[in-house]
Order: structure tokens, then sequence, then C-alpha cells
């Protein structure tokens, strides 16, 4: 068999797509949980979308999240301090959280930068 035979009868590799759109959101919720706890508040978190986001350098996420909490002064503080809390996730790094309130609702909006540990996508 000649190489050009044996190339053609190759089978292609299949590649494997890199799912880290929600795996950092995921992980993202799971400390925004924990960091509400040390806060003294109990909130559960929903995604409720992500989209993928990407600029010269980095590659990211924009999610959602939806927040149930009971009002208290603690939950106002916590997501009054939030924009300026430190949340590590890992490799991956928040660059922008805001809060959105909305009527009889909450929600984040996170920009989530995907390996910004080794300053690539």
């Amino acid at each position: 068999m000649t190489m050009m035979e044996r190339i053609a009868r190759t089978p292609m590799p299949v590649a494997q797509p890199r799912l880290r759109s929600n795996d950092g959101v995921d992980r993202l919720t799971r400390v925004l949980t924990a960091h509400a706890a040390r806060a003294g508040c109990a909130v559960s978190i929903d995604i409720r979308s992500t989209e993928p986001w990407a600029s010269a350098t980095f590659t990211g996420t924009v999610a959602t999240l939806a927040l149930a909490f009971t009002p208290s002064p603690a939950v106002t503080r916590w997501l009054a301090d939030l924009p300026e809390a430190d949340l590590p996730i890992g490799r991956d790094l928040v660059a922008d959280i805001a809060v959105v309130p909305a009527p009889g609702d909450c929600c984040l909006s996170v920009l989530i930068c995907n390996d910004a540990a080794n300053g690539c996508a």
C-alpha cells in the first residue's frame, strides 16, 4: 500500500469540543453561594442564560444568574459589596459582576474570562 492510500484510509480524528462555558458558571454559583453564606446570607442561585463572549485577548462567558433570598440587611450589604468582591474560581476570572434589580426578582450579570491565569483563551 502506498503512502497516499494509507493516508486516504486513515480515519479522521474526532475532535472533542471544550465544554467550558457552563463549567466556570457552575463553579461561580458554588463560590457565590459560599461567599453569601460567609456574609450571613442564605441565597439560592439559578443559571438563567449563558452566552459566549470574546475580546482580542480573552474568551469567556456572559452569564445571567437569578437569585432567590429572603430580604434582610445582610443580603442588602452583600449585594452592595458584591461588585468589588474577590471571587476566585480556579483558572477563570470574574471580570465583571453587576447586580440587576427587577420587580420581585434580582439577577446578576457576570462576565467570566476563561483560563485567565494563562492570559490566553
